[in-house]
Parts: C-alpha cells; sequence; structure tokens
C-alpha cells in the first residue's frame, strides 16, 4: 500500500496542472471559458487553442497564432485564424481589441471558436477545416434517449456458433428484468458479427411463454406466445426512435418476456462463426400516453419469373381485416419497406371507401443495404374498415433461375412494418396476404379455422373426411390407366366444387395440401374433360392428354402406393 501511494500523488499533480493550465490559457483571451463547441453546441470547447477539445496534441489555426504571441491585443486579436470572415477579436467579443486581462469584455454572449471556421457545412468552410473531426453523437437520430431518466438494457444472444447453412434464425426467450413498469422508447443494434447478422427482431411474449434454456433454431415467429412485434432493425439501420406520444409496455403491466430473434445469412456456409448479436434497448418509468405496436403488411408467396426487367407483387389488408383487428382508429407513427437485393420499389398506400387517401410509404428506389425509414410526426390514421394495399417491385435480370419468397437473402420478400398507436391487443398483428388468402381472417378466433366453409387446417391436415373420401376416389379412379378417363374426370370435378378446393383460400391451400401435387397430375392428365354422355369421346380425348400425362406412366405404381399410403395414414 505504501508503495503505491507515490504513484497515486503523481497522477492527482499531473491531472491538476493540467486543469490549472487550461483554465491560465482560457484567462488571457477574453470569454476563453465561453467558447462553444461547434460540433456540439450544447458543451464548450475547453482548449480554445487545440485541436483536441480537451487540450493537448497539435493546436488550431486560432492556437498557432497564440503560441507566437501569448497575450491578447495586435495580431492575435486582429487576425482572422480560421477564415471565416470573423477577426478573432470578433469571435471572442472584443471586436475593438481593447479588453484588458481581468475585465468583462464588452461582449459575453454569441461567442464564436476563433480557431474553427463557420458555418462549417459552408464550401468555403469544408476546407478549412479539414483538420476538424467532429464525434458523432451516438444519440443524434434520437435525442430522447438521453434523457436522465432512460436507462438501456442490452438485449443480446448467448455466444452461439453459427450454422455452416446460408439462412438460418435463432432466438432466444428471456425475462424483462427490473419490476415496475415501463415504457421502451428506442433502441440500438449490438451487431456482434457483421459477418452473418442480417436482420433482428424483439418479439413481446405472453405471460404463459415457456421458458428455454439459451438459443434455439426457430421459425419467422420465435413462439406461439411471441406474436407482438416491438423492434426490428436491419442494416443501414442506426436503430429505432418512438414517437413522443408512444412506447412499447414492458414490466408488470406489459410483456414480462421477450424473444430477440436474429435472422444468419451465412453465405459461404463457414463453420467457424460464432455470434452473440442484439438490440439496446431504451425505457423508462415516465410512461407516455399510449401504448404502441408494430404491424405487418405484405405478400408472402412470390414466385417472380427468371430474367424478367419488371415483376409487380399486390397484397392488400382489407377492410374486413381492418374492421375485425381494431375496435377504433390506429396511428401509424414510423414505417419501413422489407425487400431483399432484387426489390427496386415499394408502395404502402391507404384507400377508405375504395378511394386514394394517402401513401404511408414510396420507396421509388428501393436500395436494401439502406433502407429508408419513415417517421410521422402527425400519425396517419387508419380507421376499422380502411384498406391498406402494398405494392412490390422486382428485377430479375440476370436471374437465370425463379425466385420464391424465403428468409434468405438469395431469396426475396414483400413486407412493411407499421409501428402504431394505441395497441388494441388485436388476435393478430400479421395483415398479410399468402397469394389471395388473408392471415387475418384464417386467425379470426370467432370464424374458428373455417374459411368461406372451408375448414383448412382440418383439410391440410387430413382430417376433412369428405375431402379424404373424396381424395380416395380420385386415386382410385384416375389410378386405373395413366390416361384421362370418364370416371377420373368426373372425381375430380367432384373434389373441385369442395370448399377448399376453390376462392381466396384454394391458394393458400394448394401449397400446403401434400396431395395437391397427385391432384394437378390428374388434371394434367384430363385438361380437357371428357364427355360423360358420351364414352366413346373419352378415349380420344385421353389420347390427346397423353403428353401432359406421360409422367405418370412411368411412376405410376409409385405414385398410387404414396397417395394411398398418406390416406391411411391420416384416417389412422
Amino acid at each position: 500500500m505504501i508503495g503505491n501511494v507515490p504513484t497515486l500523488t503523481l497522477t492527482v499533480s499531473i491531472l491538476s496542472a493540467t486543469v490549472v493550465c487550461f483554465k491560465r490559457f482560457q484567462l488571457e483571451i477574453p470569454n476563453g471559458d465561453k467558447v462553444p463547441n461547434p460540433c456540439n453546441k450544447n458543451e464548450l470547447w475547453t482548449a480554445v487553442g487545440h485541436t483536441n477539445i480537451e487540450g493537448g496534441g497539435r493546436r488550431n489555426p486560432f492556437g498557432q497564432v497564440f503560441q507566437n504571441q501569448k497575450t491578447w491585443g495586435g495580431m492575435l486579436c486582429d487576425s482572422d485564424s480560421d477564415g471565416d470572415g470573423m477577426t478573432n477579436g470578433a469571435e471572442l467579443g472584443d471586436p475593438d481589441c481593447d479588453w484588458v486581462k481581468g475585465r468583462t469584455p464588452k461582449r459575453t454572449e454569441n461567442i464564436t471558436h476563433p480557431g474553427i471556421c463557420e458555418p462549417m457545412d459552408s464550401e468555403r468552410c469544408k476546407e478549412k477545416n479539414s483538420w476538424l473531426r467532429c464525434p458523432e453523437d451516438p444519440n443524434a437520430f434520437c435525442p430522447e434517449l438521453s434523457k436522465p431518466d432512460v436507462k438501456s438494457l442490452d438485449l443480446k444472444l448467448d455466444k452461439t456458433r453459427v450454422p455452416a447453412t446460408s439462412t438460418t434464425w435463432m432466438c432466444q426467450i428471456l425475462p424483462w428484468p427490473e419490476e415496475g413498469d415501463f415504457h421502451v422508447i428506442g433502441s440500438k443494434p449490438l451487431v456482434d458479427n457483421a459477418d452473418v447478422t442480417h436482420h433482428m427482431i424483439v418479439f413481446g411474449c405472453g405471460s404463459t411463454v415457456s421458458q428455454r434454456p439459451g438459443p434455439y433454431q426457430c421459425n419467422m415467429v420465435p413462439d406461439r406466445e411471441c406474436q407482438d412485434i416491438l423492434l426490428t432493425w436491419t442494416m443501414g439501420s442506426k436503430g429505432e426512435c418512438l414517437h413522443k406520444e408512444e412506447g412499447f409496455r414492458m414490466g408488470s403491466k406489459g410483456y414480462t418476456h421477450v424473444a430477440l430473434q436474429v435472422h444468419w445469412n451465412n453465405i459461404n456456409q463457414r463453420s467457424t462463426y460464432v455470434d452473440g448479436s442484439g438490440i439496446q434497448v431504451f425505457y423508462t418509468n415516465k410512461l407516455r400516453k399510449y401504448d404502441s405496436v408494430i404491424m405487418v403488411v405484405g405478400q408472402k408467396y412470390l414466385e417472380l419469373p427468371p430474367n424478367a426487367p419488371v415483376v409487380t407483387v399486390n397484397s392488400s389488408c382489407p377492410a374486413f381485416c381492418t374492421e375485425n383487428m381494431f375496435q377504433k382508429p390506429i396511428f401509424i407513427t414510423r414505417a419501413v419497406n422489407h425487400m431483399h437485393t432484387l426489390g427496386k420499389k415499394q408502395q404502402v398506400a391507404l384507400y377508405r371507401d375504395g378511394g386514394f387517401v394517402q401513401n404511408i410509404t414510396n420507396d421509388e428506389v428501393y436500395d436494401y443495404n439502406s433502407p429508408f425509414f419513415y417517421r410521422f410526426d402527425k400519425p396517419i390514421e387508419v380507421r376499422p374498415g380502411d384498406e391498406i394495399r402494398t405494392t412490390c417491385t422486382y428485377s430479375t435480370v440476370g436471374i437465370n433461375r425463379t425466385i420464391f419468397y424465403g428468409v434468405s437473402i438469395k431469396d426475396e420478400m414483400c413486407y412493411s412494418f407499421l409501428t402504431y398507436f394505441p395497441h388494441q391487443r388485436s388476435y393478430t398483428q400479421f395483415c398479410t396476404t399468402f397469394k389471395d388468402t388473408q392471415v387475418c381472417k384464417r386467425y379470426l378466433p370467432r370464424l374458428q379455422g373455417v374459411y368461406d366453409d372451408c375448414s383448412w387446417r382440418a383439410f391440410i391436415n387430413g382430417k376433412d373426411m369428405t375431402a379424404v373420401e373424396m381424395t380416395k376416389r380420385v386415386v382410385t379412379e384416375c389410378g386405373k390407366t395413366d390416361s384421362c378417363s370418364a370416371s377420373c374426370s368426373d372425381a375430380l370435378d367432384v373434389m373441385s366444387k369442395h370448399p377448399c378446393m376453390h376462392g381466396e383460400i384454394h391458394g393458400y391451400v394448394s401449397e400446403k395440401w401434400p396431395m395437391m401435387k397427385q391432384v394437378r397430375a390428374y388434371r394434367k392428365m384430363c385438361m380437357n374433360p371428357p364427355d360423360v354422355s358420351n364414352p366413346s369421346s373419352a378415349g380420344a380425348k385421353a389420347e390427346d392428354s397423353k403428353s401432359g400425362s406421360a409422367h405418370l406412366s412411368n411412376n405410376y405404381l409409385a405414385v398410387i402406393s404414396a397417395v394411398m399410403l398418406f390416406l391411411r395414414s391420416i384416417v389412422v
């Protein structure tokens, strides 16, 4: 202990000398202790003659003149050291150069820096200030984050090895660690491995969510209890800043758990990557007026043809959805579009009673690496019964394959994320479409899984016994030969009348039903249905359809066996 005392004393002495030294030089010039920092008008430039605000190192243009003269007056006062058109005396409040040390200068307000050319963004000053490096205010995009009542919390994945696959979604459920009632008002990214981190989302979870030990691979929604999107980050974003009247409710009266989701894009499929990325959230116990949440609109089915200069995809969140999702008007405060690298333009527009109201987003030029974040100081009102239309435009020139919807950067997306208040605890925050099928309608609680008379989940899972019997008949009749027959055509016709096989829901069912591939093959075989009243015509028309069904003749037994096995498994 005794041996450390001299070192400590020496350190204190050096620091004291430095402070005294700065103060002494400040007293040698008028208003030397009142010179503002042009990079941040809320703080002072302590060492007026140095390039470093705190002193030491190189001297700025004013400091170079001061070093030669050391006393006020003459050249030091009359010179325009920084070349902005004002003398040093005029900038420091002594335009007549008659100030005497120890007296009050003629002017003590509106002092400017005699060593930094202003205005800094002028062409003349940019060159003269080439030495100046203004530190970027990390909270410049959201000054509210710097308020004294605001705390921060890091939500990060445990360090995890990234799988050697092109795309992985990794999730981790985390408890809100502090007792009380809070609003999250902003966020910043904490990117640990920029080589793989594609985007991140924080979901709010219900109170009954099951805790899981550490990170786990997940899908687009991390858990059935974690449906509400709160915060997002994608490449090019500095973070999020919520409207002054809203916040995401956390704690005793809000979400008690969150799910952090990190999307890894491991293009080279390397096995050596490790990542622990996350999002830093900023929160306060000074609650704002409204709770808010994020709604997702867009199209979840994409099939973009190769080498097409322009491909346009549409989606609608119709009146039916907004009437059922919201009990009263909502107010959109922020929005951001999301496509991948083939995306060229994206627009989200609001319609009321069939008429255009306004654009919510309108990216005439979309850049995946630099998305535009819309903020509405005057929030956009959306009423129950309004329609929100999304249009995504792509170019696949130079791409020699069909591009589908997917989470990989090699696939595409068509989404927009809309932050709104007040949060109305809707049964879903996804107003997206799959082809023409509305997500909001599929999951509307009062419909109990029935979409336009189609029990879609039962149909897809083989629990709709009517559909099962229809399918058996199709397989039996169409599998007798490798060409169309009147009985096959009739079975297909009966099947086509099932509620799940036409209308809006058919687009969804056709992609999710395991038997659809076989049914399509049989339909192709009977593209020109025979005249049932004239059996002799069946043979001729079947002959015409052989080119469309040749693949059935080669693997006829395999197809029939697979189909019947599937039917037996679902009936059991």
